[in-house]
């Protein structure tokens, strides 16, 4: 016959489990309880901001005023025929006279297109002198023996005579002669595309002592 083992009750462990687990329950609960009284209760004061002085200022705000439109202009009025006759024979127009005063600084009208002065090189048909007046020799330029060639800047009308004569090269004692000679010289006169035209041209004029 088998021999039968027998545990010895102080080693096994299952007869210990309870009484161990319950032994170890009750430590860790003091432990807790220890611990919770052990650490002191601190308690913190927080102070929040002091609120601002906010004032409120009231303002009348006066209303808006709304401004209105201006009335739309009025319709022209459109002339009605009239039923009778009769009522037109009442209406009278009395005439007006307006008088346009000219200022006194007025420029001078431009001259018409008839009257335009044209060179002697820009004419079709140029002048031809018909008759040359000759200059008297001054007395004073002739003791003061002074020569030399004047030229005179002269506009021919549409009739061939000088209208105008002025000094285009001077010598002072000698330019009187030379003007009063230029205005009597005769032309043939000037043609534009066969029409007759104002025209400017020089004239020498020779002053020589003999």
């Amino acid at each position: 016959m088998a021999a039968m083992i027998k545990k010895n009750p102080d080693v096994d462990l299952k007869l210990k489990y309870r009484k161990v687990l319950e032994t170890s329950l009750v430590v860790s609960l003091m432990m807790l309880v220890i611990l919770f009284f052990s650490f002191k209760q601190f308690e913190t004061t927080t102070q929040l901001p002091e609120s601002p002085d906010i004032q409120i200022e009231v303002i009348d705000i006066p209303p808006t005023e709304q401004i209105s439109k201006p009335p739309p202009p009025s319709r022209p009025s459109i002339p009605i025929e009239a039923e009778d006759d009769e009522l037109l024979d009442d209406v009278t127009i009395e005439d007006t006279e307006i008088i346009f005063d000219a200022p006194e600084n007025a420029p001078p009208p431009p001259p018409p297109e008839d009257d335009e002065v044209f060179e002697f090189f820009a004419v079709s048909d140029k002048p031809v002198m018909l008759k040359q007046a000759k200059p008297d020799y001054p007395d004073l330029a002739r003791k003061a023996q002074i020569e030399g060639i004047v030229v005179v800047t002269v506009t021919i009308g549409k009739t061939g005579k000088v209208e105008k004569a002025v000094i285009f090269k001077s010598i002072p004692m000698l330019d009187e002669e030379a003007l009063l000679a230029a205005k009597k010289c005769v032309f043939k006169p000037a043609k534009q595309r066969d029409k007759f035209v104002r025209v400017k041209m020089n004239i020498p004029f020779n002053f020589r002592l003999k």
